[in-house]
């Protein structure tokens, strides 16, 4: 028999037959506040579930069913859900407490439409996850490895990707509003349809990438991106003179022109640039 306790009281929430939690069937339990640390839930039926502010540390999710779960204020440090399934369940502001890395692993996952705004996902992975419409808002994902997931719609804004892994990525309508995405693998990317607003590039790997009707506004450091003369233009994409003004020893010409600007705008910025550099 497993009993599952409050974390700070010690009060019995759930007992369950058995020497584990594997394949538990829990859809819709009440867990508020519970103890699951280094717990083995995997294949379990937790849909609907209540693990707001449970303590998660180094429990085992992976194949499990978290679909629509509230998981908010939990401790994910550690955890792994590996091809969980967790379309429509809400992990806002997990692993706060936390200061170092979480290295949460979210491999393979189904995380369509989650909400994981204001946490802390530092070095996690999320490789070949299915993430489309997530929220990622005032996330760190610092160090995180998101290669090969698809993203499609992901709001990125106000995130701290530094160094993050997104190579091979799919990020087609991905919103990155005052992002930091510097020293950030996106070899290979998908781009299309992207908003870059305000997002820091310094660093950051643009190799292959593919832009069609792709934006990039405010983006001082864009020219300190590296990988630009391989960047591929399937279609018309954009780019404002903030971005260009900084980076036009470095941006290839074939580029800025597929971006929009035409020879004698960019004749006129060049001269501009000389006099204004003296």
């Amino acid at each position: 028999m497993i009993t599952v306790r409050h974390r700070e009281t010690g009060e019995s929430l759930l007992k369950w037959p058995g020497e584990t939690l594997a394949g538990a069937e829990l859809a819709n339990a009440v867990l508020l506040y519970a103890d699951l640390r280094g717990s083995d839930l995997r294949g379990a039926n937790l849909r609907g579930a209540d693990l707001c502010q449970a303590d998660l540390r180094n429990a085992v999710f992976d194949s499990a069913n978290l679909a629509g779960a509230d998981i908010t204020l939990a401790n994910l440090a550690g955890a792994s859900f590996r091809n969980a399934s967790m379309a429509d369940a809400r992990l806002q502001a997990v692993t706060l407490d936390l200061s170092g890395p979480a290295r949460t692993d979210f491999r393979g996952a189904e995380l369509t439409r989650v909400n994981l705004k204001n946490s802390n996902l530092s070095s996690s992975t999320f490789a070949d996850a299915e993430m489309r419409r997530i929220d990622l808002t005032h996330v760190d994902l610092s160090g995180s490895d998101l290669s090969g997931a698809n993203l499609t719609e992901a709001n990125f804004s106000y995130s701290k990707l530094r160094g993050a892994d997104l190579s091979y990525a799919m990020l087609v309508s991905a919103l990155f509003n005052a992002a930091d995405l510097e020293d950030v693998s996106l070899r290979h990317t998908d781009l299309t349809f992207a908003v870059l607003n305000g997002t820091a590039l310094a660093g950051a790997d643009l190799s292959f990438a593919l832009l069609s009707q792709t934006v990039i506004a405010r983006c001082p450091d864009f020219g300190r991106a590296r990988g630009l003369d391989t960047l591929e233009l399937l279609s018309p994409s954009s780019i404002d003179v903030a971005s260009v003004r900084s980076g036009l020893a470095t941006i290839p010409d074939e580029l800025l022109e597929g971006l929009g600007l035409e020879g004698r705008e960019l004749a006129t910025l060049r001269a501009a640039s000389t006099v204004a550099g003296g």
